[in-house]
């Protein structure tokens, strides 16, 4: 089994509020941007990476992601301020290739490996829509692969349908489920730095 070709996504474009008044996605870990380790990490298993943002952060975006050798293009939300959803559809939405590994720029302890799993997961079922990790707290769908079309018109018709939940999402889609523990993911790629309290943890393990 080869695994397919594909393009990273990565989510960025939301308000942060969680996150108080600071740009959650530049907020630093090991001195670098969280935006600029979940784009290498994805980038190195993709090749090329959408970053989907609002239009007043592609600028700092760009100066952040400026020097990393994968190319980047950016996918200015289709309709802003309407959750990870949409700026999962804006994402999806300039992606050229078959699949898509999504992720959020909130994780940046992913590693390549992790996506390298998801692909595999969803390459190994040619009828699958999504590869999908799943631990003890539910499902991740903003660290998953995706095929593009399909998931594309889901998230585009829940949205038209007033949804903006991700699982909204999921429940659209033929789904492969990885089981942490089970399948060859590393949980703690998952961990989502989404407040400065778990930040300032990240930045005591890192």
């Amino acid at each position: 089994m080869s695994r397919p070709s594909a393009t990273g996504v990565v989510v960025a474009g939301g308000r942060s509020t969680r996150f108080g008044d600071r740009e959650k996605a530049l907020a630093t870990l090991g001195g670098e941007p969280m935006l600029r380790h979940v784009v290498a990490a994805v980038g190195d298993v993709t090749g090329e990476v959408v970053v989907n943002c609002r239009a007043d952060q592609r600028g700092p975006f760009e100066a952040a992601l400026s020097d990393l050798e994968v190319p980047v293009r950016f996918a200015v939300d289709e309709r802003p301020d309407e959750g990870p959803l949409s700026g999962l559809a804006a994402g999806l939405a300039a992606v050229e290739t078959e699949v898509a590994v999504v992720v959020a720029c909130d994780m940046p302890l992913v590693t390549p490996e992790l996506f390298g799993a998801l692909l595999d997961g969803i390459g190994e079922r040619p009828d699958a829509e999504a590869a999908v990790p799943r631990t003890d707290g539910g499902p991740e769908p903003l660290c998953a692969a995706y095929r593009t079309a399909p998931a594309l018109g889901a998230a585009r018709a829940a949205l038209d349908d007033g949804s903006r939940s991700l699982r909204a999402l999921l429940t659209r889609l033929d789904v492969r489920w990885l089981d942490v523990g089970e399948a060859d993911l590393d949980a703690a790629g998952l961990r989502s730095v989404d407040t400065q309290a778990a930040l300032e943890r990240e930045r005591e393990r890192f």
